[in-house]
């Protein structure tokens, strides 16, 4: 592939990425009814889709539809018009979705969760198409739908796991370990000599940190192991040896000296300077909100998870902008696409129940 076409493919893409929609135009949708928030969507990018769906569905349904149908179209465009290394490490990257994808379908049977509801909520951007995941929201039961995914690259963990039948917890366990294998093959394939690898590892990097400080609470809040190696992806910047040290610490010294060894409070106090609005905060804020929770064996507050989530956006747009001809300008067009549904879809849903602008705000992702 030429450097021609890298930086062809990357340049349209950052393009594409300056016509999503801005804040200000947010803010304006916090303030619309369902039929403005619509006739809005219909006057942007998901103008053809409204225009398809408009005779069968209205309100809602119109508007979870569109979104769904455009961030599909979107996604396969993308990677039908991506080349060489760059199509693969995009394919590589996208894969991540199927793992959300497959675990919603599961849950759906498991817990008898109308389609309905996880079609709204499916994310169609990986290798298993929009077609197959139909295909497996009509199987019957669990086993169907696991031996459905036969030719899926991680059909042998999704089968051990479910061997021996369901148990509480299964569904966290099964998840987890595909996301470990997810990020330990894209961090393999990326370190394996392939050509712009190089430039998304600091990135990856920083993801995989951000996955296992979750996974690090999550399992602080609602479990007792004791080993907790084996739910800590390898391959960021803090080593797995780091989470084990830190897990059982009871004491708030030792505890805020480990985060900030591992440079962990910069990246919450930003977090937290989000959740209050930009207001004034410092270290000793966020490491005292931090403690609270961890003391309390509680996970991170939802808004300072979503504001995590914006800082890592924001990195991810920082190191493309270092790399402008590399895969990550295209990772970070599809991330913030997708995001840009979720904030559309949250803002519907909350006017759809009642919820007033300032409420909805905090579930949005700009």
């Amino acid at each position: 592939m030429t450097p021609t076409a890298y930086i062809y493919i990357c340049t349209r893409l950052t393009v594409r990425k300056a016509r999503l929609i801005k804040k200000d135009q947010y803010m304006r949708l916090l303030n619309m009814d369902l039929n403005q928030i619509s006739r809005f969507i219909g006057e942007t990018e998901y103008q053809n889709e409204v225009n398809e769906l408009a005779g069968s569905l209205s309100g809602i349904a119109l508007i979870e539809g569109a979104l769904t149908r455009n961030l599909a179209e979107t996604y396969q465009s993308v990677v039908a018009i991506t080349p060489g290394t760059l199509h693969e490490l995009t394919v590589r990257y996208l894969a991540r979705w199927d793992i959300w994808n497959v675990m919603l379908v599961l849950r759906s049977r498991q817990f008898n969760i109308p389609a309905d509801q996880i079609r709204q909520v499916l994310i169609p951007a990986g290798g298993i198409s929009p077609g197959q995941i139909e295909a497996l929201l009509s199987q019957r039961t669990i086993n169907d739908i696991i031996e459905g995914l036969e030719k899926w690259e991680l059909y042998p963990i999704l089968k051990d796991g479910f061997a021996t039948g369901y148990r509480k917890g299964l569904f966290a366990e099964v998840e987890n370990s595909l996301y470990m294998s997810f990020y330990k093959n894209y961090y393999k394939d990326a370190k394996s000599g392939i050509r712009g690898g190089d430039a998304i590892l600091p990135y990856m990097r920083f993801e995989i940190d951000i996955v296992n400080i979750r996974n690090l609470f999550r399992l602080r809040a609602g479990s007792r192991v004791t080993d907790i190696k084996p739910y800590i992806i390898p391959g960021g910047n803090l080593r797995p040896e780091y989470f084990q040290q830190m897990y059982p610490v009871e004491d708030k010294q030792q505890f805020v000296a480990g985060m900030q060894q591992a440079k962990i409070l910069p990246i919450l106090m930003e977090a937290l300077q989000d959740v209050r609005c930009n207001e004034s905060v410092c270290e000793a804020d966020a490491a005292d909100l931090i403690w609270k929770l961890w003391a309390e064996r509680k996970t991170p507050l939802f808004a300072m998870m979503m504001a995590v989530t914006r800082l890592r956006l924001h990195r991810l747009e920082q190191i493309s902008r270092r790399y402008p001809f590399s895969v990550l300008p295209i990772l970070s067009y599809l991330e913030h696409k997708r995001h840009e549904v979720a904030n559309l879809r949250a803002i519907a849903r909350g006017k759809q129940f009642g919820l007033d602008a300032d409420h909805i705000r905090r579930y949005l992702v700009m």
